[in-house]
């Protein structure tokens, strides 16, 4: 019997949300680091992550660029 996934903490739903991601992404932007992507990652764990070099076959939500 497989266990049920616990439900996400305030903290953690802070932090995995999109508006932390862009938050993220501004900074790294920001600090003059061209493109930055929000990657969306199919992980409730991790739904959203931040990349300069994302890969050919991720889900790229947004990029920076100039």
């Amino acid at each position: 019997m497989s266990a049920l996934p616990e439900p996400l903490s305030a903290k953690r739903r802070a932090l995995c949300s999109r508006e932390n991601a862009e938050r993220v992404a501004s900074q790294i932007f920001d600090q003059g680091v061209r493109p930055v992507s929000i990657i969306r990652t199919g992980n409730a764990f991790q739904p959203f992550r931040v990349s300069i070099a994302p890969a050919r076959d991720d889900h790229v939500e947004v990029e920076l660029m100039c």
